[in-house]
């Protein structure tokens, strides 16, 4: 696993399993609905960042004869399994919370407690994004936020990144809904303030399951990405023809690349190989990404 992404792992772990505790605290002084939502929240976030540890070292393993192309989506797999939790112990919970809430409203108490601890996780989870934000910097480059999140194969730092968000969004509206319930006295805000941190979830949710299993349903490399390597295949010298260019993303960052091409006429079978071999190195250095590349000379 990068140094990048466990960092940024590790960095939302922390935030996260201080907010659940303080959370829970606050919710028992306060019996706020929208409390208890959050702190299920940043509760499944916990274990949504163990997932993704499991998920990085297994996809760490070097190929075997089982797994010939290695086990890199792995990540794949825990990524989706969070994308579950996020929908179900997160969003579902929420909604279902908020729906009661409504429907049998109960005076919470004790807001000011809500209130700061709202705006001290606001401040954690900020830390947090800000660190993944910068784990993936470099691989972002100038790409807009929503396509790198639709674009990246690094699936642990676009879970982080996704949920993040999810958090901050979610504890706006519960900030928002505690403070119209102090100011109004109406507790029927509080499950509104619930629901609409559900229907965010479940979003998120949605958008991570959905990249993800274009992923493990073996998802070509970007477009650009395929272009750059068809262009520095056709820049060889003993290169004639692309007769064929496939690529299947095998993990994070991790490409699997299997190439048809008409070489130029070589003298000898030797040769003939000499050039396939010397235009592998030559991919495999430009392209670091590329973990496993076969060459089929042909003719048509």
């Amino acid at each position: 696993m990068s140094a990048s992404s466990s960092k940024a792992l590790a960095l939302s772990l922390g935030a996260n399993l201080g907010i659940a505790i303080s959370k829970f605290l606050v919710f028992g002084l306060t019996r706020s609905a929208s409390m208890l939502t959050e702190a299920i929240h940043s509760s499944a976030d916990c274990g949504n960042q163990a997932l993704l540890f499991l998920g990085m070292k297994q996809a760490q393993k070097p190929p075997t004869a089982k797994h010939p192309l290695g086990q890199g989506q792995a990540a794949f797999v825990a990524s989706f399994l969070v994308a579950l939790l996020l929908f179900s112990v997160g969003g579902i919970f929420s909604v279902v919370e908020g729906i009661h809430k409504i429907r049998h409203p109960e005076t919470p108490h004790g807001l000011w407690w809500a209130v700061g601890l709202l705006v001290f996780a606001m401040f954690l989870e900020g830390a947090s994004l800000l660190g993944a934000m910068n784990a993936c910097r470099a691989e972002r480059g100038k790409k807009g936020l929503f396509r790198y999140l639709q674009e990246s194969s690094a699936t642990e730092l676009v879970v982080v990144l996704a949920e993040d968000i999810a958090a901050m969004a979610g504890l706006a509206l519960a900030l928002v809904a505690v403070i119209l319930t102090m100011v109004t006295g109406n507790p029927i805000w509080d499950g509104i303030g619930s629901l609409g941190i559900g229907l965010i979830l479940i979003a998120v949710a949605i958008f991570v399951g959905v990249e993800v299993t274009s992923l493990l349903l073996n998802e070509a490399a970007p477009t650009r990405l395929r272009q750059s390597i068809r262009l520095e295949i056709l820049e060889d010298v003993q290169v004639d023809r692309v007769l064929n260019l496939v690529t299947v993303v095998v993990g994070s960052d991790q490409l699997m690349v299997a190439l048809k091409l008409r070489f130029k006429d070589q003298v000898t079978g030797e040769a003939l190989i000499a050039a396939s071999n010397a235009l592998e190195a030559r991919l495999k250095a430009r392209f670091p990404q590329i973990r496993f590349l076969f060459v089929e000379p042909d003719l048509s």
